[in-house]
């Protein structure tokens, strides 16, 4: 049977103490199409020692100190003479950082020549991941020129041809991957014998126009085609992720549980662009997955759906208790609608999800403004319904005698179509969270994604982009050693307000947040899963550990995430083998 090889694109250096998960996307392809027959290979850097080895442990260290130091030093010439050399010593680990990845990809691109792999695969991130799937590439163009290339991943999906207008794939594959490359490797098996790239593709080509293949992106004759994508049935079913254990990731299953958003008509949201109708998978399902999973040593799990509502995780929940399965998860969950009257319903919900293992929510709320999230987000929900359903989840926490964390996500600034104003909004989030009381909160400026109304109405909302928005967008990487004002341009600007501004609005609101009531930003859910698994569960130690492992992603020094994950793979491993 075919085979084909999957990469997992990345960046030279990490973006979150989560980038180190197994990667279900990639385990799914492999669960499922080796169930079919063919066989899969799956190269994953995304490990804790590998994005070590891109760094020198002595310059990343002593970036470190720098940046450490310049936080308490009050001369004004030491302070310069220090950002100076910061700024210096991280331009020349980027560097050192950019040519080990690039050697390492070349030489992988070698090693897939000497293989004679006729078909790889790419998963394809945002920025700089994208630029280095983008090196691969033009390598094996030249060394390998008979190597089928197929793109996927979110990245694809979300800007489907436009990847192929600013890069070389020979094909793509969106959404549901699997069931696109299950065709394509029955079409490859036809020339197992004698392989032929360019009758190989004509054959997908041919299969593609007779509407044989669905969620394909290919070329044909100097153009970009698409094919219609496939659609989830209500009830939706995945293959059960397999995965190749490796020490140096870390253990925590990602976990599909529904396609979609319940809601999915938020007008910043790109999930319709995805998946444009809410599929549900069996709870059933669900725990024999888990199941599988504990067997190999995996007992820490996030679902990956945008929402997952207290109704639908508490029928998860209670299969999980009935099968006696340990385990802790988090997941998202929407603020309700109407959620003061059907307070008690969602209190017994929480509880469920609690008992069966629920320790971290991530809960969107965007705004504190009525007018903002009925008439800027399309949020669907009020002040109120957010108050009155995060309520509910800590009314869960006191029945349990349990600890789950909540991250409540805002956007801020907001566009103010000018109808009120940002003191106003700024005020109405602020009495939010007096009254929510989350355990962190997410704040992010706006952004108009391709796809979202935001950007199909951008001058309605406020928004300006420039011309090469797009091409720009798909490798904008944030420079996080940076301060913003020394970050790139990106091309956006928000009712005369460009990118930059919007920014430093956002942070200064985030330093408000944490000076005045004492709430910690920019934690989210899955940092306070593997927080929880590692045995860190109390607020100071928390907000220190918060602080150091952002250090770690500034300066590349990754030696307290490295213990961080050691010890949520320990725990992982006990929880699951302790039935």
């Amino acid at each position: 049977m075919a085979e084909i090889i999957l990469w997992n694109s990345i960046a030279k250096r990490r973006r979150s103490i989560s980038d180190t998960f197994y990667d279900n996307g990639l385990g799914t392809l492999k669960g499922y199409l080796e169930d079919k027959g063919h066989n899969v290979e799956v190269i994953d850097w995304a490990r804790g020692d590998f994005f070590q080895s891109l760094s020198p442990l002595g310059l990343a260290r002593g970036i470190r100190n720098i940046y450490t130091a310049l936080g308490s030093i009050k001369n004004k010439a030491i302070k310069k003479f220090l950002a100076f050399a910061y700024l210096n010593m991280q331009e020349t680990l980027s560097a050192i950082q950019r040519k080990r990845l690039r050697r390492k990809i070349k030489k992988l691109a070698y090693e897939l020549k000497k293989k004679k792999a006729h078909i790889v695969g790419i998963k394809i991130w945002y920025g700089d991941a994208f630029k280095n799937a983008k090196y691969l590439i033009k390598v094996l163009k030249k060394i390998a020129p008979e190597t089928c290339l197929i793109a996927g991943g979110y990245h694809l999906t979300l800007y489907e041809e436009r990847i192929f207008e600013n890069s070389e794939f020979d094909l793509g594959v969106v959404c549901e991957a699997e069931y696109a490359l299950e065709k394509i490797l029955n079409i490859a098996d036809n020339y197992a014998g004698a392989w032929d790239k360019n009758k190989f593709l004509n054959d997908v080509t041919i299969s593609a126009k007779e509407g044989k293949i669905e969620n394909l992106i290919y070329r044909k004759d100097n153009r970009v085609y698409k094919t219609p994508r496939r659609q989830p049935s209500v009830h939706s079913s995945k293959s059960i992720p397999k995965y190749v254990i490796n020490d140096n990731k870390v253990s925590v299953h990602v976990m599909v549980e529904s396609l979609g958003c319940d809601w999915g008509k938020c007008h910043f949201c790109v999930h319709s662009q995805f998946y444009p109708h809410y599929s549900l998978r069996d709870p059933e399902e669900i725990t024999r997955e888990i199941e599988e999973m504990l067997k190999i040593g995996i007992g820490v799990f996030r679902f990956a759906g945008s929402d997952t509502p207290p109704s639908f995780g508490a029928r998860i929940g209670q299969r999980i208790k009935e099968k006696n399965l340990r385990i802790i998860f988090g997941m998202g969950s929407r603020p309700i609608r109407n959620a003061r009257q059907q307070y008690e319903h969602l209190v017994n919900a929480y509880t469920c999800l609690i008992e069966s293992g629920l320790r971290a929510v991530f809960m969107g709320g965007e705004s504190g403004n009525d007018f903002i999230n009925q008439e800027v987000m399309n949020k669907g929900v009020t002040f109120e319904d957010i108050v009155w359903t995060i309520k509910a989840f800590k009314e869960a926490q006191n029945k349990t005698g349990e600890k789950a964390f909540l991250s409540l996500a805002l956007i801020y600034p907001a566009p103010l179509l000018g109808k009120v104003t940002l003191e106003k909004v700024k005020e109405d989030n602020m009495r939010l969270l007096k009254e929510a009381l989350p355990d962190s909160v997410m704040i992010t400026p706006p952004g108009p994604f391709l796809h979202t109304r935001w950007y199909e109405q951008r001058e309605k909302f406020g928004f300006k982009v420039e011309d090469e928005i797009i091409r720009l967008a798909m490798e904008y990487e944030y420079v996080l050693y940076k301060p913003p004002k020394l970050w790139p341009e990106l091309g956006i600007s928000l009712e005369g307000r460009p990118f930059k501004k919007l920014l430093e609005e956002c942070n200064e609101f985030r330093r408000q947040v944490e000076n005045e009531l004492d709430i910690p930003t920019d934690i989210s859910d899955e940092h306070f899963l593997m927080f929880y698994a590692a045995g860190i569960k109390e607020k100071e130690e928390i907000l220190k550990v918060k602080k150091e492992t952002m250090l770690d992603i500034i300066s590349c020094d990754y030696t307290l995430t490295r213990e961080i994950e050691k010890r949520l793979n320990l725990f992982s491993k006990k929880i699951a083998y302790s039935d």
